[in-house]
């Protein structure tokens, strides 16, 4: 874990957005957010000291603690000034049409790009009643995006305008992880432009959310897989953190010393999930690259099986979104080097499909494409539909400009 000393001497003052003074500004509370704000985006809650905080602000940890109590406390301060600033325009009662609807959320998406880490990654540290409350502020802006969108295409079914309302929010959510500079006026334009596209896209059908049957799991023969598994399932849904060897082992029916003739620690699970993620991937990649005949179809491949992937194993997009901060440091460089690997393959291929297109936009294209397959792969209520596999690769070749094959 970074020291305070180490985060503070790397991220400084000037990075936060927040100058050094032993003045006592009337806006304390509000540079105290926007340090935190980057500071956990940056290097995720649990390696970010209240200490740290305090030094980027340029105050003592008494002072901080005169506004918040604690660290969980500031974080929920943060992920709701990120939801709020960032949502708001979406229940404004005269939002315009969806042009200019979209132009508006580009923008606060942009100024609150942070946004998609601090709700899908550090959220998860907050107790559960402070995330539900949070998660209900999201389903309200969701729901007003859905009269937005319905509103101007009246003949749009109720599954249909969730998902694209979903989508469009994947987009403004896939800004945190885009690593490029997007200044006004082509930023907020790109970003506007792909907003439009999901939001009016013409998709094939989807069913209604499936509710799994009960019936009995089959169950692997291999006591270290059976293990694997219901970590994954576990760390997924409650947070590495939060979950121990001995729920593990009971998963499974066995004690929790037992796990340790399989695993040497808990640190290993959680990186052997994330390498069977990982080399998913690259062999379906591989497998795309030695069968397209020409670099648009082994994309609109690419987009296929990705979704099917994702959709098929949501846990371990969960993992790869939510708990690499837990990984070791040296799995997790390799793990960051991987996801930027990974991602280059996609680049290259847009590129020859669409050679004028600027490396800064291809990057936001791919992005948007991914985290759109992910939120939803995540969200069982649209990764279950029937025929949600054949929408999603439908919004992604959209996103990519690929024509329908």
């Amino acid at each position: 874990m970074r020291t305070g000393t180490e985060t503070a001497a790397r991220v400084g003052p000037k990075a936060a957005g927040v100058p050094l003074a032993r003045t006592r500004p009337r806006n304390r509370r509000e540079l105290i957010i926007t340090a935190a704000r980057e500071l956990f985006s940056r290097h995720g809650y649990a390696h970010v000291a209240m200490s740290d905080i305090a030094a980027a602000v340029g105050i003592g940890p008494s002072a901080l603690y005169r506004h918040f109590r604690g660290k969980q406390e500031l974080l929920h301060a943060v992920v709701a000034e990120a939801l709020d600033s960032c949502l708001a325009g979406l229940h404004a009662p005269n939002a315009g049409e969806l042009d200019v609807l979209t132009r508006e959320f580009a923008a606060t998406a942009l100024a609150r790009r942070e946004l998609g880490v601090l709700w899908q990654r550090e959220a998860r540290h907050l107790p559960a009643e402070q995330h539900a409350q949070l998660a209900r502020r999201l389903h309200a802006a969701r729901h007003a995006l859905d009269d937005r969108l319905t509103a101007g295409r009246p003949g749009l079914d109720p599954g249909h305008a969730e998902l694209l309302s979903w989508s469009t929010l994947g987009v403004a959510a896939s800004l945190a992880y885009q690593h490029v500079d997007l200044p006004a006026p082509e930023g907020p334009e790109l970003v506007a432009r792909l907003m439009h596209r999901v939001a009016t896209a013409d998709l094939p059908a989807i069913g209604e959310p499936r509710v799994p049957a009960a019936r009995a799991r089959l169950a692997h023969r291999s006591r270290r897989e059976a293990l694997l598994a219901a970590a994954t399932e576990l760390f997924a849904e409650r947070g590495y953190a939060s979950v121990s060897l001995e729920e593990t082992g009971a998963a499974v029916g066995i004690a929790g010393q037992s796990i340790y003739h399989h695993f040497a620690s808990k640190h290993e699970i959680l990186a052997t999930a994330v390498h069977r993620c990982v080399e998913r991937l690259w062999l379906d990649l591989a497998e795309v690259l030695a069968s397209a005949e020409d670099h648009a179809q082994a994309l609109r491949r690419l987009v296929w099986r990705y979704t099917r992937n994702a959709l098929a194993s949501r846990h371990l997009v969960t993992l790869i979104a939510t708990e690499t901060e837990h990984l070791q440091e040296a799995d997790r460089r390799r793990t960051h080097q991987f996801q930027r690997d990974y991602l280059a393959e996609w680049l290259e291929l847009l590129g020859a499909v669409h050679p004028a297109m600027a490396a800064a936009e291809a990057r936001v294209r791919v992005q948007a494409v991914v985290s759109v397959v992910n939120d939803v792969a995540r969200t069982p209520r649209l990764g279950t539909r029937p025929g949600i596999a054949r929408a999603l690769h439908r919004l992604g070749c959209d996103l990519l400009e690929l024509r329908p094959q």
